[in-house]
């Protein structure tokens, strides 16, 4: 199995051990990942500029294209991205038109045929429980964990088709083959307050205290994320005193994921020491 592998980036430059864990990962279930020459995903545009912002994503699908690849990303917000690209592309015609004009001079096309997958979609649908449960050879033992969806992926379905917004299940029963349990909690699909902490540092942190409090109140010891914004916004405790007080530790799924499957701390990017002790 064969993908364009898109990080986005954020991962490389602030979050390179989701990077790596996603690697090895994918090395583990013998999928290639191909490196293209890639542009941004489009989205820190999307509010500025639709039209640069639906050319940045359409580019990228179409370079993934030309090598007859669909495309998979461990990023939900690139996801989010791409699905709100590829619905614009399909529903304004003069858009369409214009991006495929300015995509000729590069001698690109798109037919509109390259599917975008997140990490967590590739693994529950296309691989599968069945598939991957096997290769759990190192299993955790049933400590209680959360699971933040991330808003990219989410909202709205009708774009994004990634998971019941309102109730979904992916990421849950992804975690829970690891040997962890996870457990509901009241904010699971809210916000992490990582879009605006540039803009409004006070109000991001007063939305991550929130949810990390409602996090520690279920009595779980871990936040798992799939999503590269998050996790960076739940690092900033490290760096909050008053965030440091609340007992929860964020983690990347494709860490707890790779070391349920065998894989090494060193493969997989660990280096934290507030990352549980494997």
């Amino acid at each position: 199995m064969k993908f364009a592998y898109f990080s986005g980036c954020k991962i490389p430059f602030e979050l390179e051990e989701y990077g790596l864990s996603f690697e090895a990962i994918m090395e583990k279930l013998s999928v290639q990942l191909i490196n293209l020459p890639f542009n941004c995903c489009g989205y820190p545009s999307r509010s500025k500029s639709l039209e640069i912002s639906v050319l940045s994503s359409i580019r990228n699908l179409a370079l993934a294209e030309k090598q007859g690849l669909d495309l998979i990303t461990p990023c939900k917000c690139c996801f989010g991205q791409f699905k709100h690209a590829i619905y614009a592309w399909n529903n304004h015609i003069d858009l369409r038109v214009k991006i495929n004009n300015i995509l000729k001079t590069e001698g690109l096309s798109w037919s509109g045929e390259t599917k975008v997958k997140h990490l967590l979609s590739f693994l529950y649908h296309d691989l599968g429980l069945a598939a991957l449960k096997p290769l759990i050879t190192r299993p955790f033992s049933n400590e209680k964990i959360v699971v933040q969806y991330g808003c990219h992926a989410l909202r709205p379905f009708s774009i994004t088709g990634f998971d019941d917004p309102y109730a979904p299940k992916i990421f849950e029963a992804l975690v829970n083959i690891t040997g962890f349990k996870t457990i509901e909690w009241s904010k699971s699909t809210e916000c992490c307050g990582n879009p605006i902490y540039e803009q409004n540092k006070k109000l991001s942190l007063k939305i991550l205290e929130s949810k990390l409090k409602a996090a520690s109140e279920t009595g779980a010891a871990y936040i798992i994320n799939a999503c590269t914004h998050c996790q960076i916004q739940y690092n900033v405790m490290d760096m909050e005193q008053e965030l440091k007080k609340i007992h929860i530790s964020p983690v990347l799924f494709t860490q707890i994921l790779g070391t349920a499957m065998g894989l090494t701390k060193k493969e997989l990017g660990i280096k934290n020491t507030h990352v549980f002790d494997f």
